[in-house]
């Protein structure tokens, strides 16, 4: 009988990792929003419902007084911790509600992403607190919101995240991929030399691994353009189209920028 408890109980646990995992590529196609969709699905009954299934739990007859936990009472001179207090405490465990919340955020926003819903996107994540995000992927959410904002115009709010596009405080095999959000929000916000101390002048000058060389040269392309380079900057953009078709400039066109003309010359010609 303690089998169902414990299935309930890997999977709230589980959820949240499957969800990451599937929405953490770079991959497109309705089979990748399908899944998308369906992880946010499961991981929002996992918030409402997950109370309610321990309760119900909790109050099945036949349940013997062996199978509850006694009560843990305070050692001598320690006062009991009160629930504000936990609350008021960062989330560590992928149980915690707040966490499943962040990821279920992320889960919505990135469907909506797919979409071409920026908006909206940006709108699932914006407001939910850092701390509930764990640490080991903040900044790859951050890095996440900040291309939604650009997409959706909102250049200011996206300016905004800057501080916390810090390439330090993310994983090693992540950092490529923040320094690449960060250069994109700078070459919008007219930091043009700032953009390219992180993305270099050419391909490989920052050992930026193949899996964000598109985005390096689009943000590089933008750069470009703006300091008056234009055949330089389309060079940049068919190197894109060569390697991996349109559609990654396609993919970057909402965002805007300098050199989104050229883009869209790129696009037209296929």
């Amino acid at each position: 009988m303690m089998r169902r408890p414990i299935l309930l109980a890997a999977a709230g646990a589980a959820a949240p990792l499957l969800a990451w995992g599937a929405l953490a590529r770079w991959r497109g196609g309705s089979l990748s929003l399908g899944a998308a969709c369906a992880a946010a699905a499961v991981i929002a009954l996992l918030v409402l419902l997950g109370g309610d299934v321990r309760r119900l739990i909790a109050a099945r007859p036949g349940r013997s007084s062996r199978e509850a936990p006694a009560p843990r009472l305070p050692r001598p001179g320690q006062p009991a911790a009160r629930r504000a207090d936990r609350a008021s405490m960062p989330p560590t465990e992928l149980g915690d509600p707040r966490i499943i919340y962040a990821f279920a955020a992320q889960a919505v926003g990135q469907s909506l992403a797919w979409e071409g819903s920026y908006k909206a996107a940006a709108a699932s994540l914006r407001d939910v607190p850092r701390d509930w995000i764990p640490p080991q992927v903040r900044v790859l959410v951050i890095s996440n919101l900040a291309q939604w904002q650009l997409c959706a115009g909102d250049i200011e709010s996206a300016r905004r995240l800057l501080p916390d596009l810090d390439e330090q405080r993310a994983p090693a095999s992540a950092r490529p991929l923040v320094r690449g959000a960060r250069a994109a929000v700078l070459v919008r916000t007219g930091d043009v030399e700032g953009a390219l101390s992180l993305v270099g002048l050419r391909d490989g000058e920052r050992e930026e691994p193949t899996e964000v060389r598109q985005r390096y040269r689009i943000t590089r392309a933008h750069a470009l353009t703006a300091l008056g380079e234009p055949a330089a900057a389309r060079a940049e953009l068919r190197r894109v189209v060569d390697d991996v078709g349109v559609d990654e400039l396609c993919r970057w066109i909402p965002a805007g920028g300098p050199a989104r003309t050229t883009m869209i010359e790129l696009i037209d010609e296929g």
